[in-house]
């Protein structure tokens, strides 16, 4: 016995000191997620996009927009300022906010006499804001009403050709309602002509070509069926309003025959040109209705064809029920070597004996 109180032991002369087993370094390695899970867990894993991302796709989005809106609207105007529609446009409205044909059908007898006197001459109307001369033998043969109409047409062409000076003649409007009914008259009798449907050209071009780069950019920084589903809004958002905003007035608003002389006349103006205008913002509303629904049905059965499987699936079968064991991902087979080599080192602990008592020493 040692002073300390403690019980010295001796080791039996041929038994060798078990040393504790020695751990080697973790065999685990970094397994990449495609290994474990395939594209489903890829698919999970992915990175979210940035913020800077998504702020660029609704710039890019409202710019196109607003550039859709601006094409369709000069597309309108282009069209309702052609040779075919601007006669739509004119002629009701020489018709009802001029007095052509009133002076026409002041000056029938006069013109049908001097056309009887000279039958190979060819007549000036008078008093009517612009030259336009008709035969002799045509007056003879036409009556009052139709070759009212033949003026009026022909003061149509005109303006068309070489625009309004302001020289039609206009009665004097009553009250500020037809102050104004006929200010609108005097400026689509100024403004639709061959020059300015020449010159809206260019302006729509732009837009055009400004409107496919920004529309390209917006479908860039979208992402799967969104893209589809993106193109749908700015199509939809940018011709909503204006049809709806056009029939809206076209039937409560813009009626023939209400009120007074000039603001029948440019109701019947307003009403030429919205249709003529509306079109394009109906074409473009159906083709965003169609995006629309050909992005959601993509998305809903993209959605549903993708095989849904739960991450580390074999992990969670029972061992009975795979041959040989239970399956064992790859890196793990060294770990159990190591848990072998632990427990045989262990295991010869047991076999130790305690010391006979004469090996015990007292003092």
């Amino acid at each position: 016995m040692e002073p300390t109180g403690q019980m010295p032991f001796v080791a039996q002369p041929g038994v060798p000191l078990m040393q504790p087993p020695q751990i080697s370094p973790s065999p685990y390695q970094p397994v990449q997620l495609e290994s474990l899970e395939g594209e489903e867990f890829v698919e999970l894993a992915r990175p979210q996009p940035s913020h800077w991302r998504a702020d660029f796709k609704w710039v890019f989005g409202i710019i196109s927009m607003v550039l859709l809106f601006l094409t369709l609207a000069l597309a309108g105007a282009y069209r309702s300022t052609g040779p075919g529609a601007a006669r739509q446009v004119l002629t009701p409205l020489i018709q009802s906010a001029t007095e052509v044909e009133q002076v026409v059908r002041e000056n029938y007898q006069e013109l049908r006499s001097k056309a009887r006197k000279l039958k190979n001459a060819t007549i000036v109307i008078p008093d009517i804001g612009v030259t336009v001369s008709v035969k002799a033998v045509d007056i003879n043969t036409l009556s009052s009403s139709d070759l009212a109409n033949r003026v009026a047409l022909e003061v149509q062409r005109q303006v068309y050709s070489r625009g309004n000076a302001g020289n039609l003649p206009m009665e004097a409007a009553r009250g500020a309602g037809e102050e104004r009914a006929k200010a609108v008259s005097a400026t689509f009798l100024s403004e639709i002509n061959k020059d300015n449907h020449g010159l809206l050209l260019w302006p729509l071009v732009t837009c055009g070509v400004l409107l496919l780069a920004f529309g390209i950019l917006f479908i860039v920084f979208c992402n799967g069926w969104g893209r589809l589903i993106g193109l749908a809004i700015v199509f939809i958002a940018a011709s909503l309003p204006a049809s709806l905003f056009i029939r809206v007035n076209v039937e409560f608003f813009w009626k023939p025959g209400a009120g007074g002389l000039y603001k029948s006349a440019a109701h019947q103006a307003y009403r030429s040109i919205g249709s003529l205008s509306s079109v394009f913002f109906d074409i473009a509303l159906g083709v965003g209705a169609l995006l629309l629904l050909a992005g959601i049905i993509g998305n809903i059965l993209s959605k549903r064809s993708r095989e849904r499987v739960p991450p580390f699936v074999e992990l969670k079968r029972p061992a009975e029920a795979v041959a040989g064991g239970a399956p064992l991902e790859p890196g793990l087979e060294v770990a159990d070597e190591v848990e072998v080599t632990e427990q045989a080192g262990f295991q010869a602990f047991e076999d130790l004996q305690p010391p006979p008592g004469d090996a015990i020493k007292n003092p």
